[in-house]
This record gives structure tokens, sequence and C-alpha cells, in this order.
């Protein structure tokens, strides 16, 4: 049992051990937050001779026990356990035991032949002598570095503790390992081999795993910190005895899952064997300390120091550099004095511990709290499985390692006898896992098959029950598109004008979203409606308020929990705006769908399915529903990039092809935007970039994949550009703050007051906002400092400045979506990078977007160590552009988005299929099936009512020309002979006439502006789409007539009538009545807007090849008639000879009658 610490001597060591020179330690208590470091299991590729500095290392510990036993004297017994740092056998798998024989290793525990480990590492000749295939010269994986690392509270127990306690520890760190490579022997150990029939190469299971294990209780910095380095050779001994490669595909799979069964497994040993209660387990890492530590002391013994980090304090330096200043030239020589603590004889180094002035202790009560309230929560299991599948689930098709991390991380501890952590684990995950494709084959690896649970089904389910609804009351009739492009007006306009409540707009990043969703708004407020804008982020919800994108909003976490507590009401005078709806969970989705459908409220749903997924919930819902709803809109053209190419490239890496893909690497290339090579050098050479951008007067922003990255760059910036005589106050993440800085806030607050500079309030601190720091008080620590995209100033002091407040000159990717700059600097792992990540990263910029891809090498993280020689200097290393393309093409091969559970069961035969999947397989396409006939109903319904709509206008039209037709028009000079229609088309002293194009040939058209010339009247050619500089467009000039009418006798020739706005046709020749002017429409027979209006004119002075449509309108259809009866009869009074008029004359006087 562990017992409180208190000095009861020169030798009382507070976990009730003794220790040489035991100080007496500080007592504390009180409540702590949970503190948990370092990653469940880190994994790294060996390379040839990787394996020598673990080598070198046992070596020298070795030899320092040695020469501690040797000296002897009072810390003797200190040296009578075994050194640690020698290496031993692990076996797992199904025939471990098959498995040593076969390569000739040792049983588990025993200790490696340090020679035998090197030549299996190096050489791929395992123990007994039996060789694979010969390694490659380039860049061979010759092994796998897996590294289990114990909490912090874990590793200082051992080292601090008495020797049954660091005993303890070592017991159940190395029983914890076993049955993580138990499971990574069962799910990921395989072989591939190829299949001549099918011409895969299907995976076949090896008897089992073997490797050596390397414990090291040591960080870079020397703190305790207990890890193994366990290395598996790349080749491994098949049945048949052959030495063949490991799929590294299958065990990276599997390897975060078996660092989580390696956690929960050192929980329950621990608490078995001494009694350790623990804090609540971080659901993201499985990791939880021991419940009684104190956080600053865990803090304390938490020196880092990867190197990176190295680099951001300005300890490390690339070759080939300038001279450092003599600051930085100091600070570098002290941190490379050599320092390799993995080499110190374990004994010594708990001396040393002992002797330090720093503390570590227990807090019994909190123990003993601890221990009770285990005990009366008991273990539910049923519990733990619901809360891993509705909170610990990220995509509702997942992996079986998806779901056994998910529950391995929420797993009690069961002190009793019975299954091991792992055993339970596999047992309830098979319990609850719901295949949702076809049976594994041969050649696919388990991470390829998918799975779901009952309750995800039943949550897709009610997506899907209410993605149809309508309301006659959502229609906003009057949209306002002035100022949108094409693009975005028909979107605005199909969603404003559409019943159906459920509606997505997908737009790719700088696609004007805004722009388009502020035209909503209005026609929303010309309805009586208001506009609530809710979004993942309160940051996006002000953005989208602040540009007039909504009347008022909050985080849909906000609206959701008002709606629960009837704070806020939904109607049909609602609209809902959900911006970033991506980044919105299905849970969140669902929720609000089913509110606002249920009132006949309108739920416009605005983002990008192919930017980032949802932080800790289920994604893949708003794709699936911009797929599914056949009304769904889509913006396709970008305009934030200047670069015409960069933007159709982005669209590339945002949903193109493999050809699209390649051709969008290639321009990157070409433009110098792909970099790669290490971690410390990508850094260092984003910095230097930014920092270019920023001295010219440039926009620019850094961005990196993961906060511990954007932590170096943001200390080496601060290091950089704050002297160390500069008061600073301590902020989160261990940060110094500094006048000058940039720091980003992440927690969304309205406790703290903001004000503008006129002292007017302005919107509250949120999440993921950047602000410069105008000041700095030491004394009380806090901040005053100016919010970057309004300009408002806040204080910031306290809790919040030490918790929820640090540097932001560098920002992560999430925090990046959204936010638009000049210039954009993205820092991306070679090895973890997805297309949706790099996609965000090459959006951002509307000058320039690049991006630098680093690889992980071994000897660069916390817990490995570099050789002491090479401290201070880093060798930089930077791959060639076409190594930076291939990287590139791999990232964007990592298409990680996640998928909906119809989504990934689409292609699987129905009767492979659990019967709850085939129910919502066969419930969604029932419904989706449905939608596409309404629509396709609604779509012919509206076609024809907008034909309607617009031949009605065309015959109103058609009767105002008419009407003007027959009045009188001054004619132009012709040959006279009526017989030739092109001399009536300019002699005929009417107001409108007709003339086929092919008639209309460049001699006629200067002939007619010859004759307009002559007799002093103006010509004006017009088009509805101009094609010259000497054509007007018809629309404008038809808009201007009412302030300009036409001058007296003006001749217009309309050059493409067939494709004129009747409208416009009739305004043009009612005015020219007045003018007794001459309006010549050229036919080209084409269809167009204008072509009813010309068949419907039927002048009998010009040609009329095609047959007179039929005009609806009874009473329209009359007073068409009727002017066309008046034409006739005027044409014909006009054409009829004298001669024969007098003859009639004379005949009629005969019967008295009189014509005059």
């Amino acid at each position: 049992m562990i017992v409180e610490g208190r000095r009861k001597g020169r030798d009382a060591d507070p976990l009730g051990g003794s220790a040489p020179g035991a100080r007496s330690r500080e007592v504390g208590g009180g409540r702590v937050r949970r503190e948990v470091c370092g990653s469940v299991l880190t994994r790294a590729k060996l390379g040839a001779w990787s394996v020598s500095y673990y080598v070198d290392t046992a070596r020298q510990a070795a030899a320092a026990a040695l020469d501690g036993r040797a000296a002897g004297g009072g810390l003797g017994e200190y040296y009578s356990e075994s050194e640690t740092r020698l290496p031993v056998w692990f076996s797992a798998g199904r025939d471990a035991a098959a498995a040593r024989g076969l390569t000739g290793a040792g049983r588990d525990d025993e200790n490696a032949d340090l020679d035998a480990v090197t030549r299996w590492l190096d050489d791929g000749e395992s123990p007994c002598g039996a060789s694979g295939r010969a390694f490659g010269q380039r860049a061979s994986v010759h092994g796998y570095d897996l590294t289990f690392c114990a909490p912090k509270s874990v590793s200082l127990m051992r080292g601090l503790g008495n020797d049954v306690t660091g005993k303890a520890v070592a017991d159940a760190h190395a029983f914890a390992i076993t049955e993580a490579m138990e499971y990574l022997a069962e799910h990921g150990g395989y072989t591939r081999v190829h299949n001549p029939r099918t011409g895969e190469k299907d995976l076949v299971r090896l008897p089992g795993i073997v490797a050596a294990g390397f414990q090291h209780e040591t960080s870079r910095a020397g703190d305790p910190h207990l890890h193994t380095h366990v290395l598996v050779p790349n080749r491994q001994a098949r049945a048949d005895g052959r030495l063949v490669s490991l799929d590294g595909t299958s065990l990276y799979h599997e390897a975060k899952a078996a660092g989580i069964i390696y956690q929960a497994t050192l929980r329950r040993e621990l608490t078995r064997s001494i009694g350790v209660e623990w804090n609540d387990v971080d659901p993201h890492t499985g990791m939880a300390d021991i419940a009684g530590v104190n956080r600053a002391e865990l803090r304390s013994w938490s020196t880092r120091a990867t190197q990176l980090r190295e680099w951001a304090a300005g300890h490390l330096r690339l070759d080939g550099d300038d001279e450092l200043s003599a600051g930085q030239l100091a600070t570098a020589q002290k941190a490379t004095r050599p320092r390799k603590p993995e080499g110190v004889a374990w004994a010594s180094l708990r001396v040393a511990w002992a002797e330090d002035d720093r503390t570590f202790r227990v807090d019994m009560d909190a123990q003993q709290a601890a221990r009770n309230a285990r005990r009366a929560a008991g273990v539910d299991y049923a519990e733990v499985v619901r809360r891993a599948v509705s909170h610990g689930l990220t995509k509702a098709a997942f992996t079986r390692a998806d779901l056994v991390e998910a529950i391995g991380a929420r797993l009690p501890v069961d002190d009793a006898d019975g299954p091991s952590p792992r055993e339970v684990i596999e047992r309830l995950a098979d319990g609850v896992a719901l295949r949702i494709g076809d049976e594994r084959q041969a050649h696919q690896r388990e991470g390829s098959i998918r799975y779901t649970a009952a309750d995800l089904v039943a949550e897709e389910r009610a997506v899907i029950e209410v993605m149809g609804r309508r309301h006659r009351g959502a229609v906003l009739p009057s949209v306002d598109t002035a100022g949108l492009s094409a693009d975005q007006a028909r979107a605005v306009t199909a969603i404003a004008t559409s019943q159906r409540l459920v509606q997505p707009l997908s737009a790719p990043a700088g696609a004007g979203k805004t722009h388009s969703l502020r035209a909503l708004r209005a026609a929303a407020h010309d309805a009586g409606k208001r506009v609530l804008v809710a979004a993942a982020t309160g940051r996006a919800v002000d953005v989208a308020v602040r540009e007039k994108a909504g009347d008022h909003g909050a985080t849909l976490d906000a609206v959701l929990g008002r709606l629960e507590r009837g704070t806020e009401v939904l109607d049909v005078d609602t609209v809902v705006v959900v911006d970033e709806a991506g980044m919105v969970g299905t849970q969140h989705l669902r929720r609000l769908l089913e509110v606002a459908t249920s009132a006949g409220t309108k739920v416009v749903l605005v983002g990008d399915e192919h930017q980032l997924a949802p932080v800790a919930q289920r994604g893949g819902t708003f794709a699936q529903l911009v797929t599914d709803l056949p009304w769904a809109q889509r913006l396709s053209q970008v305009w934030r990039m200047h670069d015409h190419d960069e933007r159709n490239v982005s669209l590339a890496v945002r949903d193109g092809g493999p050809a699209a893909l390649r051709r969008a690497v290639g321009w990157y290339r070409r433009h110098e935007r792909l970099h790669c090579g290490d971690q410390v050098t990508m850094a260092d050479d984003a910095v230097a970039a930014w920092r270019a951008d920023v001295v010219a007067g440039r926009d620019g922003l850094l961005i990196a994949d993961r906060w511990e990255v954007a932590d170096a760059l943001n200390i080496r910036i601060h290091s950089e550009r704050i002297g160390d005589d500069v008061p600073t106050v301590a902020a989160a993440r261990g940060h110094r703050v500094a006048v000058g800085d940039v720091v980003i806030t992440r927690q969304n607050t309205v406790d703290i007051s903001t004000r503008t500079d006129r002292g007017a309030d302005a919107d509250p601190v949120r999440n993921g906002q950047r602000w410069e720091v105008l000041a700095v008080d030491p004394d009380v620590g806090r901040i005053a400092a100016r919010r970057l995209d309004d300009g408002a100033i806040a204080v910031l002091s306290g809790d919040y400045l030490r918790q929820y407040t640090h540097l932001g000159h560098a920002v992560t990717v999430h925090a990046a979506q959204g936010v638009t700059a000049d210039t954009c600097h993205t820092l991306l792992s070679a090895e973890a990078a997805t297309r949706s990540i790099a996609y965000v990263g090459l959006t951002r910029g509307r000058h320039t977007n690049t991006v630098r891809l680093y690889d992980t090498c071994a000897g660069e993280a916390d817990h490995e160590h570099a050789d002491p020689a090479a401290a201070g200097v880093h060798v930089a290393r930077r791959g060639t552009p076409a190594q930076a393309a291939t990287a590139m093409r791999s990232v964007l091969g990592r298409d990680d988005r996640a998928a909906t559970i119809t989504t990934a069961a689409a292609a699987a035969e129905e009767d492979r299929l659990p019967d709850p999947v085939v129910d919502l397989r066969r419930y969604h396409r029932t419904v989706t099936a449905r939608l596409r006939r309404e629509h396709r109903i609604d779509h012919h319904a509206a076609h024809d009512r907008s034909a309607q709509d617009r031949t009605h206008a065309s015959d109103r039209a058609l009767v105002e020309v008419l009407a003007a037709a027959h009045r009188y028009g001054t004619p132009l000079p012709s040959s006279g002979q009526r017989s030739d229609p092109v001399a009536v088309a300019l002699s005929a002293p009417y107001v409108v006439t007709t003339l086929a194009a092919d008639r209309y040939t460049p001699a006629l058209a200067d002939t007619v502006r010859q004759a307009a010339a002559g007799t002093n009247r103006r010509l004006v050619q017009i088009a509805a789409a101009p094609s010259r500089p000497d054509q007007r467009r018809l629309d404008q000039f038809a808009e201007r007539l009412p302030a300009h009418p036409p001058s007296p006798g003006q001749v217009v020739v309309v050059e493409d009538a067939a494709a004129a706005d009747p409208a416009h046709l009739a305004a043009m020749a009612t005015a020219l009545v007045l003018a007794r002017g001459r309006l010549l429409l050229i036919d080209s027979g084409e269809p167009g807007p204008g072509r009813r209006l010309l068949d419907g004119l039927a002048l009998p002075w010009s040609e009329n090849t095609r047959p007179t449509p039929d005009v609806a309108d009874p009473a329209l259809a009359a007073v068409a008639d009727s002017h066309r009866a008046v034409a006739a009869r005027s044409w014909r009074i006009l054409t009829t000879p004298l001669r024969s008029r007098d003859r009639r004359r004379e005949r009629d006087r005969d019967y008295g009658l009189d014509i005059d």
C-alpha cells in the first residue's frame, strides 16, 4: 500500500520507503487538476544503425552499475538490483513459443544478447542465424520502435519510492507491455504474400512477434520518465521458418489501441499490487495520474526536452546558420554539455533524484476518497460501452481499433480476480460492434473493415426522418441578388424560395459564402423573419453576425441549451443559419433539426464537407445531407486567392480525382510551395519565411498541425522578438507573454468585459481569437490586449490568463479554419497529416500558401536521446522538390473524412450485413428515392410555372410591340421596290420591322448607316449580348429610355433580336412611336427569349416564314388580333395601286356609296 509521506527520520521517504540522503519533502494537499504526460504509445521507424544508441546506452549503464557495485560502501544495496537498461526479450502471439524457436530468441523477460539484437535490426539476421530478404539501399525500414510511456506520477513513484514500490511499478509496467503486445500480435502481426490467382497481396498471420525491450528510466532532461522501447525487427519468422517483412500498416493502425490497453492494464496491476487509486482517465489519451498527487510537483519534474523544444528555446541551432548572438551562444554552450542520463546506473539515478530539492508526495486522504468513490460506483460495463459509443467515437463508421480505444479509455479499474483489461475490452468491443461491410477478404487489413453500433444506427435514422420536411411558410419570396455572382445568386434564390426546411449549402474555401448569406438575411427581413446564426465556435458566430450574415447568434451548444430550457423558441418566422456546418457533430445536428423542423423553421447548413471534421463528435452528416438532398446547393467559384490558377488547384485538392491531384501537386511544386525535411529544419524555415512576410508588411499566418509544434514556433518567435529584460507575465502552456506578443484565447467567456476604442461594448472573448498585447502588469499578473479582427480591447488576468491564454503567433489548423491572411505557412507531419488538413493550410492565404512537411526520426522525442556530440547543433535535412511532391501526394491520399453508416454500407451485399444496418440502408434508400421523386415533380412544376410566366410576359410584350408596329415611322431612303424585302424593311413607314439575319449583310448595314447619316438621323446598333465595341447593351439602353428618350427619327437596330428580353423590345418600340423612329429587328431564326415575340408579330411588311404561336390569354389574344388586323389594313391600303382604287370608286358611286 502507498502510505502518506511524513518525515520520521533521516531516511524517511514520502512513499513509505527509504533512500540514501533523502531530504524532507514538502507536504501540500488540496484539490488538483488532472495532469497527464506524453502519448499512450509512440512509434517510429528504425533505419540502419538506429539500434546503436539503445545498445550503447545499455552497455554504459551496465558498466556504471558494475562500477557502483565494486565501489560498494553505503550505497551497495542499491546496486544489487539488476540494471534495468539491459534489453529483455518480448514475444507475443497465438504461437509465441514457435516464433521464439524459429528466430532463436530467448524466453520472455530473459536478457537479450546485445550483439544478436544489433545483427537482427541492422542486418536482418535473427539470433539463430536465419536471414530474410536483404535490406535495400534506400531508407529501408529495419524495424519499429514502439515506446510505452508510464504517466509522470507513476514514473515518480518508481524513481522516488522504496524498493517494494519501485519493483511493483516495474512489474506492472512489464505486464502491461506484454498485454499490449499480445493485442498487437493478434491484430497487427501479419506479413503480406503475393497471391498469383488474384494478383493481390494476401495477409498471412505470423505465429508471433518477437522483439527486444529496452527499459529506460529518464527523459532527455534526466527527470524520472519510465518508458520502454520495444524494438520490433522488421524481419519476423513465418510459420515455415522463413524471415519475412512485417506489415507496418497493420502494426501502425493498431498501435494506439495497444497503448490504451497498456494504460488500462498498468492501472489495474498497480491497484491490485499496492493499492494505487487514480484520477479520472483522459478520454483522448487513455492516461491517468495517481490520485492525490500535486499538479505543481508533477510540473516541476516535467522538464520536457525534445529537439524541437530545444530549438524553440534557442538551445539548438541549425548547422550552417549564421553566428549566434552572445546571449544565444552562452545558452547554447550550456545546453551542449555532454549528458546522457540513460547511461547512468539506475542506482545512481535514484540517489540523484532523492537528493533533488523538488518534491513529490501522494495525499492519502485523496487516495482514500478515490478508493471509496471507485467502490461505490462499481463496474458497470454496459455504461462503459454506452459512454464509449456516444462520446468516444468520432465516426459513425469506425474500425474495431477505434472502438477498442474508446472503451479502453473509459474502462474503470476492477481489482477483482478475473480476465485482464485486454480481454474485457475485446469482449465488450465484439459485443457492440456491427459490421457494415462485407467480410474481410484475404488481402484486406483489419483496419479496412468498418463497424457501427445500434445507438448510432438509431441516431442516423432520426436525421433521415427529418431531412425532407417542408413548410409553406418557409418560402422567402423576395430575393435581391444584386452584387452576387451568378453562382451565388442561383444558390441563394433556390434556398430562399424553397419550402424545404433543411437546406445544405456546400461552399469551398474562399467562395464568398458570407456575401451570399447577407443576401439571404435581407430576403428573410423582407419576409418579416429573423435570422439566428449558430456555429460550433463562438468566434465563427461573432464573425457571421459582425458581417451581417445574421441578426444574432450563439454557439450551437448554447442554442440547444436554450431550447431545452425554453429561453429560445423557434418558429416559422425564424431562419437558422448554421455556419461551418461541416464541423458540427451528428449529435448536435440531430437535436437541432428535430426541434427546428417540428417548428417549421428553415435551417440553412453552410459549410465545406472537405474541410475539418468536428472535434470530439461524429462527423459526416453534413456531407451526407449535401449528397442525399437533391435541392442541396453548391458554390463552385473561389474568390479568395488572387491567382486564378491557384484557385483551380485548390479545388482539385478539395475534391479532385487522382489526375487532378497530380496536376495540383505539380503546380505547387513548380511554384515552390512544397518543402520537406526534418521537424526542426522545417520549423526554422517556416519561421524565417513568416518573419520575412511580416517585415515586408504582409499579414502572414503560421499554422501547425499540433499544439506541441505550435508551442515551439510561438516560443521561438517570442524569444526572437522580445528581449530578456522585457517584463513578462505567466500564461497558459508555460508561456511568458510580453508587450508586442500575439496571444490566443482558448475558452469562451462573458465574464471579461470588452470595449471598442470609443468605449462601446464589443463581442465577448471567444475561443480561438487572437490578440495583440498592449501592456503587461507583472505585479498583478494581467495583460491588456487588442483583438486582431475587430480592435476590441480587454484585460486578461487571473485564472483565465494562466489557464486559457497563451502565445498565438502560430496556431493549429483547427484554430485557423475560417481565417484569411495575405500569406500562409503551414507545418504538417508527412506521416500523419490528411487531405482535409492540407486543404485548410493551402487555402488561407490570398497571395501565397506554402506547406512544409516534416518527418520524425528516432532520437527526436522527449523519451529518445540524441548523441551528445551533436547537442547544440542540429544537422538540417531538407528534401528535394520531387520528394516534397511525393510526400504531399501521400498526404492527399489520406482522406479520413467521416462517413455515415449508409455510405459505408452502400457497396456491401445485403445478406452479409446485420439486420439493423440492412433496415437503415433500406429506409435511407426509400426516403432518398421519395425525395428525389418529389424534387423532380417540384422542379417540373416550377419549370412549367416559370415557362407559363415567361410566355405570358412575352405575350404582353408582343401586344405592346404590335400596338407600336403599325404606327408611323419615318422611312429610310430605298430603291422603292416593295417586292424586295430589304427595300421594304428600309422604306416601310412603320415603327417596327423585322429582317432575316442572312439578309442583314455588312453591305446592308453600311447602307443603313449611310441612309441615317444622309437624313441627319441617329443610328444605334444594339445587341442583347454585345460582341463588338460599336454595339450597345440592350438592357442598359432600355433602362435609360425614361430619362433619355429617343431623338426624332432615331433608327435602332437590334442585331440579335431572338436573344433579346421581350420587355426590353416592347419598351423600345413604345418609346420610338413618339419619335417617329424605326426599330429594325434582325431575326437569326435561333431560339431565345425573344423567339415567341418575333414569331407572333406576323407583320405583313416583313418576311414571315414561321408559324404564328397562339396567345394563351384570351384577352391578350383579342388585342393582339386587333393590332394585327389594323397593321394588315394599313399595309393593304399602302400597297394597293391608285388606279385600282379609282375603278372601285366609280363602281361604288352606282350604289350611292360615299367613301371620301
